[in-house]
């Protein structure tokens, strides 16, 4: 049998403090492998050379049109009147209804590109902020710029249902759209030449802040190349609904002793992008 590869990317770098702190210690402390960055956001102090220090080559890129303000100005479709980008749940139709206008966001995710890259950082793979980078069109727009920055991996988040309780689970509605977007982008994404794993998984299982259901989810891990995507961090801000303690439990799970041993008993080989065969 072939053997078991797991990426596990911490999303979301580059929030706040609170997060940064949460995603490092899961590098140090923990089994986090690869680390997403979110480049439109106000750089953290000595958030860059800290990333850079603890994950080296170990770092992609979170595509965003769904939070913070954009780079590029006088953007007429991606941004209300206030500037900032819509949220999630507005991003999301507009998006599948065609009114982002496509070169508007070509230039609005290059300039996120570039930005990472002049700070230091060349990103070894692209993955999107609510998965925006596998919604019709921007994934042909991520692509192509995949190719022009020299970027040969990406997210392809095609989350199964390996359990047939699974579809009564929460975030069962969400897996399953997210699923057949991802289904459409993966020609695309194969059609520029990109790569991506065999399998994905954090969308609904595991339940990461659950350490028991990491740990069954690394019992049952295929043979292959699987990435798990987290959201680890330290709880910081009351206003902020992702900022919970959800957080810290993730950081708590991904961290815990009997997890890491776990990867060792069941020879689960921890990998990056950076090592994904192209």
């Amino acid at each position: 049998m072939s053997p078991r590869y797991l990426i596990v990317t911490a999303d979301d770098y580059n929030t706040d403090h609170a997060r940064n702190r949460g995603i490092l210690e899961t590098v140090s402390k923990g089994i986090v492998t690869s680390v997403s960055v979110l480049a439109n956001l106000p750089w953290e102090e000595n958030a860059v050379t800290e990333l850079k220090a603890a994950c080296g080559p170990r770092i992609g890129i979170h595509l965003n049109l769904t939070r913070g303000k954009p780079l590029c100005s006088a953007l007429k479709t991606l941004t209300p009147a206030t500037g900032c980008f819509f949220t999630k749940q507005t991003a999301w139709q507009k998006a599948l209804l065609g009114m982002f206008d496509l070169q508007e966001t070509e230039k609005e995710l290059s300039a996120q590109i570039e930005h990472l890259m002049t700070a230091g950082i060349v990103p070894d793979h692209i993955d999107g902020n609510n998965h925006i980078h596998v919604f019709p069109g921007i994934a042909t727009v991520v692509a192509r710029l995949a190719n022009r920055y020299g970027i040969r991996k990406v997210r392809l988040p095609l989350e199964g249902f390996s359990f047939l309780r699974q579809y009564g689970k929460p975030n069962a509605l969400k897996k399953y759209f997210i699923g057949l977007l991802a289904k459409q982008a993966r020609p695309v994404f194969k059609s520029h030449g990109l790569c991506f794993t065999d399998y994905f998984a954090g969308m609904q299982f595991p339940a990461v802040a659950n350490t028991a259901s990491l740990r069954s989810f690394l019992q049952t891990l295929p043979h292959g190349v699987t990435e798990l995507m987290c959201h680890p961090g330290f709880k910081n801000d009351p206003h902020n609904p992702f900022s919970t303690e959800e957080r810290e439990q993730e950081l708590y799970s991904l961290t815990h002793q009997d997890v890491v041993e776990d990867i060792l008993r069941l020879n689960i080989n921890l990998i990056s992008y950076s090592e994904l065969a192209q």
